[in-house]
């Protein structure tokens, strides 16, 4: 395989690297959550490393910084610390290839074998690669831990096979009604090739996914015995010095408040995310308010389907009906 060339060869054994993995259902705030982590001292919050080939390399998107990734210093230095250099094409689409092998069609096997990945034996190359990508993004930094909002559940269960990494969950959920209500929107994406716009969902598809997305991240993280917390969108914002707080513990570096004005806004410095909610791109003081408008504009057919799917979970994580 191509990407065994690039893939380096350890004499020594690193210390682990810690990776803060962001888990959630798309449309539940984080990427917020992620820019608030990356103000924390010994976080460095990078996007959704999943998409890195193809969306951030392949594609040549841009990183939240607004620089074209293949241009920004800060992931050139990143693959070269890594594998000594940028990877040609034909490696950036096997390593697209297998990062394709942990996909939303897996969630049927994870709920019945949360931690049994695809072809493990095969993808060995892989998890190594994995390893050595997510060690550079620390020495980059200078970070103690590498938060990543990739969200998938299947690609948990590939982080947990990756040599030398100590993965630890941090499980945002949001009110499935203002989800489905948000995945009903057009929404521009700024980074998207052709103008495309960002992909929607009708309610009833909205509300299965939310509940086996989560479900299977619950499941994944008790059955692997990973430092595990679960929070709530709502409370990230009604509480946000709180709430961060107790994730900061997670990961395991000092909590420390997140500097939020007396007016409820957030300073956001410029990143280095990969793919994710187009909220990355905005620098400046940035308004902590709670996006409830689906309370008004959700059509009530909608409204009743979603809460009608999600009922067990969604009383479990503390959604009443109203």
């Amino acid at each position: 395989m191509a990407a065994k060339r690039w893939t380096k060869v350890h004499t020594d054994s690193p210390p682990p690297t810690r990776v803060l993995y962001l888990a959630g259902w798309g449309r539940s705030g984080s990427t917020l959550a992620e820019g608030m982590l990356d103000q924390v001292p010994g976080l460095v919050g990078v996007g959704e490393i999943k998409f890195l080939w193809e969306r951030g390399l392949l594609q040549n998107r841009r990183c939240s910084c607004g620089t074209p990734l293949r241009s920004c210093e800060f992931w050139v230095e990143v693959l070269h610390e890594a594998f000594g250099r940028v990877p040609d094409d034909d490696e950036l689409r096997e390593l697209d290839e297998a990062s394709r092998r942990f996909r939303t069609r897996h969630l049927p096997g994870l709920l019945l074998r949360p931690t049994h990945p695809p072809d493990a034996g095969e993808l060995r190359w892989y998890y190594t690669v994995l390893a050595d990508l997510y060690r550079a993004v620390a020495k980059v930094s200078g970070a103690d831990v590498v938060v990543d909002s990739s969200k998938f559940p299947s690609y948990l269960t590939a982080l947990l096979q990756a040599p030398g990494l100590d993965v630890r969950v941090a499980h945002i959920v949001r009110d499935p009604r203002a989800v489905a209500y948000s995945w009903q929107r057009h929404k521009e994406d700024p980074d998207a090739p052709n103008g495309e716009l960002m992909p929607r969902m009708h309610p009833a598809c909205t509300a299965l996914y939310w509940s086996a997305w989560n479900l299977a991240t619950e499941r994944i993280a008790r059955r692997a015995a990973l430092p595990y917390l679960r929070f709530r969108y709502e409370d990230l914002i009604a509480a946000p010095d709180a709430t961060l707080r107790a994730v900061t513990r997670l990961s395991g570096v000092p909590a420390a408040a997140v500097p939020v004005g007396d007016r409820g806004e957030l300073f956001a410095h410029r990143t280095h995310q990969v793919s994710g909610n187009p909220v990355r791109f905005r620098s400046g003081p940035v308004r902590l308010r709670l996006d409830d408008e689906w309370t008004t504009g959700m059509a009530p057919r909608h409204r009743r389907l979603t809460g009608a799917v999600t009922v067990p979970l969604r009383h479990r994580y503390g959604y009443r009906d109203s």
